[in-house]
């Protein structure tokens, strides 16, 4: 057997702890959590592994079963996680009141109302699939985050201002998608995504 000399083995250990560390994986049986303002146990896997429901808003997550949150690497994963199949955008329609452009679109899926809410504009970076509601986004990391948003199924979503559903709100309509929220840019803390 060979012996590792001890610098060795600390150059070792060093580089398996930047090794895990990078990994969003905790220690089987360590399932990190956080409490939203309501005192519910919030709780995010990435493909089936716990993470700190906080690094939610760097992957593609959805929150079907909240408060459980599942996250994984694209879109189409959370897609194929949910069985769906995501519209396609139709022609884009100016609304003045919001100074957005909206795509209507045609539901394709009869799993129920649903929001997709991006990072980016454009629909870019990653995204939280929200059914009903999420009291407080900085639970997720999505507090003053989200930049475009998609109305899917004939979800209605209203992104308020402050936890818990307080302050003013921005509502989308059934089926329309908001690739630039501009003025509300940044600035959600809490949603309701219902149906007609």
């Amino acid at each position: 057997m060979r012996r590792v000399p001890i610098r060795d083995a600390s150059l070792l250990a060093v580089g398996l702890a930047c090794a895990l560390a990078a990994q969003p994986v905790a220690a089987a049986g360590n399932q990190p959590s956080a409490v939203d303002p309501n005192g519910i146990v919030v709780t995010a896997t990435f493909h089936g592994y716990p993470i700190d429901p906080a690094l939610a808003s760097h992957y593609f997550c959805h929150t079907r079963d909240y408060p459980a949150v599942r996250c994984f690497d694209s879109q189409a994963e959370v897609d194929a996680d949910l069985g769906m199949v995501e519209p396609t955008p139709g022609p884009a329609e100016a609304d003045s009141s919001t100074d957005t452009s909206i795509h209507i679109v045609v539901p394709d899926w009869s799993g129920g109302a649903y929001t997709i809410a991006y990072w980016d504009i454009n629909y870019g970076g990653s995204a939280l699939t929200v059914y009903g509601a999420v009291p407080a986004l900085s639970v997720l990391g999505w507090d003053d985050a989200i930049s475009s948003i998609k109305s899917v199924n004939c979800g209605i979503p209203r992104y308020y201002l402050n936890p818990n559903y307080g302050g003013s709100y921005w509502q989308n309509s059934c089926n329309s998608w908001s690739a630039n929220l501009y003025s509300v840019n940044d600035t959600f803390s809490s949603v309701i995504n219902e149906a007609p």
